[in-house]
């Protein structure tokens, strides 16, 4: 029982502050955090959108059909617009090959020049009609994919939650 609280508090631990980057590193942002202008986030949502990762994930689903998980890539956006440096930073496919192909199809990507280069973290999210429903759920919900609909859920017991929300009375 205390080996247990003691795991539960050290799991409530605050995470410790990452050191600052190294000067002329550019910004470090996630894109859902606001430290962007909505013109910059929504031009780099929209060109990233157009990174040719599907066949990557084609390839993993030939091999293994009930795949699913994410690739968060690491990417910086040079001031002549060009991708620099494009990595996985996170990834739970368990497939290193998918991983760097997602990384090699965003290095490939060009953005508008930039007054100073930018480095952002961009999720890439693989799911089919395979992927459980909680899966979907849980991975959507990470990063604020959720639909209203999908949040909402009825005060009436007797109203069938949606697809993949589980409700407990």
């Amino acid at each position: 029982m205390i080996g247990a609280l003691l795991a539960l508090l050290v799991g409530c631990a605050p995470r410790p502050v990452p050191p600052p980057p190294p000067p002329g590193a550019g910004t470090v942002v996630e894109l859902s955090t606001g430290a962007v202008s909505t013109a910059d986030r929504d031009t780099i949502l929209r060109i990233v959108g157009t990174a040719a990762v599907r066949p990557c994930f084609e390839a993993l689903l030939a091999g293994r059909p009930t795949a699913y998980g994410e690739v968060v890539v690491r990417f910086t956006i040079g001031s002549a617009g060009a991708v620099e440096a494009a990595a996985a930073d996170f990834a739970t496919l368990g497939d290193v090959d998918a991983e760097a192909c997602v990384a090699a199809a965003v290095r490939a990507v060009n953005f508008p020049n930039r007054d100073t280069p930018i480095t952002v973290l961009y999720p890439f999210l693989l799911v089919t009609e395979r992927t459980p429903p909680e899966i979907v759920r849980a991975l959507k919900a990470r990063y604020g994919l959720l639909s209203e609909a999908e949040t909402t859920v009825s005060g009436d017991p007797r109203t069938p939650p949606p697809p993949g929300v589980l409700v407990l009375w």
